[in-house]
């Protein structure tokens, strides 16, 4: 756990990271004169990748719930949007799911305990999402209804929830001290088994949900983002690979928003440890719930 959550982890995850994107680049016979042509064509993904990684690491909402809409309204099909988020959530909300470790382990050495039942509870939201996840992507039938929908009313739930949460839950000072009861414990596996098969369909879900779940059962704020964060990186990283091999995640949108997304996932803990949660998670509700109406309309109208 140790260097997981050390300086070096997070280094060598972005040099990995960025040689496999030029590895990519070398694979599509890329020159300087096709990269020209992709920064035209593709260079404003990068700031796409960046917002999308803020918003998803710092109040843990997956960036699917920026990307699908995006990529949807500028022209991408649907096979290539959800693979393509897939695969650009792999590096953003890893990147994201490594500050956030990091800041929990710096808390822990300064004495602060608040982090109570973390490993317990992020197991418990892994297990149930990857079943949720692979049930969804290879057992059960395709969906007999719209994504577009299923996708804009979503967006309008978890918006909603993240700027009405403050009144419905009060703060607490302090990280319910009570383990999770069993009656919790089944609460919380279903709830991230549930969201496992959204993010299945929607590239979008696992996080919102479990974040949700925490808070309704009143642990601190931070941790409850901190473990939607790593789910959702566990669990993109799972799903993308049944689009691997296809030729549907496109590489040129990939190039250019997984750098920033990695950037994003960065900086995101401390702009939301900057901004306090409250207002953070108000704000980003709010935009959220602003995407999903937009989204629905798009989907409605197209």
């Amino acid at each position: 756990m140790y260097f997981i959550t050390s300086y070096w982890s997070r280094w060598l995850f972005f040099v990995s990271s960025l040689s496999l994107l030029y590895v990519i680049c070398i694979f599509l016979n890329d020159t300087p004169q096709l990269f020209e042509h992709r920064l035209g064509a593709f260079g404003h993904f990068f700031f796409i990748g960046l917002l999308a990684a803020i918003i998803a690491n710092s109040t843990g909402a997956g960036g699917g719930i920026i990307f699908l809409p995006a990529f949807t309204m500028l022209g991408i099909s649907t096979e290539t949007a959800l693979s393509t988020s897939f695969a650009i959530q792999c590096f953003g909300m890893t990147s994201g799911a490594l500050a956030w470790l990091s800041f929990r382990q710096r808390e822990r050495n300064l004495g602060h305990y608040e982090w109570h039942g973390f490993t317990h509870l992020l197991t418990l939201s892994v297990v149930g999402s990857l079943i949720g996840l692979l049930l969804a992507q290879y057992v059960l039938p395709p969906l007999k209804f719209d994504v577009h929908s299923l996708f804009s009313f979503f967006s309008i739930f978890v918006g909603l929830y993240i700027v009405l949460a403050p009144f419905l839950f009060k703060a607490v000072p302090e990280e319910r001290s009570v383990s999770l009861s069993y009656i919790e414990q089944l609460f919380l596996l279903f709830v991230a088994i549930i969201g496992g098969m959204v993010t299945a369909w929607l590239s979008v879900g696992v996080g919102e949900l479990v974040a949700i779940a925490l808070l309704a059962m009143k642990f601190r704020v931070q941790q409850a983002v901190a473990v939607a964060v790593c789910v959702s990186s566990i669990s993109v990283i799972v799903g993308v690979m049944k689009y691997v091999g296809q030729g549907i995640i496109s590489t040129d949108i990939l190039l250019f928003a997984a750098p920033a997304a990695m950037i994003g996932g960065a900086v995101a803990r401390v702009i939301a440890t900057w901004l306090g949660a409250i207002k953070l998670k108000t704000m980003m509700g709010i935009w959220i719930t602003l995407s999903g109406v937009l989204y629905l309309q798009f989907g409605v109208s197209a």
